[in-house]
């Protein structure tokens, strides 16, 4: 009598073990590819996801790179559809969720490394250039983080009088604003500079504070008062 033979495909039996690895561990073990493979185990959960998973991470550098890539981007990629991507976004979503809600926690000036991680993570992996306007109470608790505009960042797309009468209509007594620089270089530019003075000039008007400007990127940060811009 011949043996049969096991008609399984092989990448069953790996995922398996990526699984038992996962809920025996604490998830430090995990390089990259791994964690994007498990992840898209659930999403497509006919085919060996192993290469798909090294090919993101060959375009895209990073497990945070991948999972803010632009859609179009994705859709170029061979396998990669709509669910796939629907996934990538609940993830950053959620991560960025339960960021915000770490920074709500306390005043984000004792709280400051989770609001640098909130940022880069929110806005620091994307290619597009997004201004932000972080607007804080009488203890410097977190209310609104809201996009001001997308795009190039220069002085025709900032409106000052806009940032004031957001200001006053959510009662925020002091502001934070954050750009992000998509090259990953932090660096201020001259309309960086020329900006910040700008909105800081016209806060003032209404004697609330600008406690600083951040811009971040792939891993970096810049803040320009602890350079002395501000």
């Amino acid at each position: 009598m011949t043996e049969e033979k096991n008609t399984q495909p092989h990448y069953i039996g790996h995922r398996e073990r990526l699984r038992k690895k996962l809920l025996e561990s604490n998830g430090d073990v995990f390089a990259d590819y791994e964690l994007l493979e498990l992840l898209l185990t659930i999403v497509i959960p006919r085919r060996d996801v192993k290469p798909l998973a090294k090919e993101l991470l060959k375009k895209f550098s990073t497990f945070a790179g991948v999972i803010n890539a632009p859609t179009s981007e994705l859709l170029k990629i061979s396998g990669i559809g709509e669910a796939t991507i629907s996934a990538f976004k609940i993830i950053n979503l959620s991560m960025a969720r339960v960021l915000m809600d770490k920074v709500k926690e306390s005043s984000v000036i004792s709280n400051w490394q989770e609001l640098i991680n909130y940022c880069q993570l929110n806005i620091g992996n994307k290619q597009t250039e997004e201004f932000h306007i972080l607007y804080l109470d009488t203890k410097c608790h977190l209310i609104k983080d809201e996009t001001h505009t997308t795009g190039t960042i220069n002085t025709s797309s900032v409106y000052p009088r806009e940032i004031l009468k957001r200001v006053l209509e959510v009662g925020a007594s002091s502001v934070i604003i954050v750009h992000n620089h998509p090259t990953g270089d932090t660096t201020p530019s001259n309309a960086d500079i020329n900006i910040t003075r700008k909105i800081k000039e016209s806060l003032k008007t209404i004697d609330v504070p600008l406690h600083d400007h951040l811009i971040v990127g792939k891993g970096n940060y810049f803040s320009f008062k602890s350079f002395g811009i501000l």
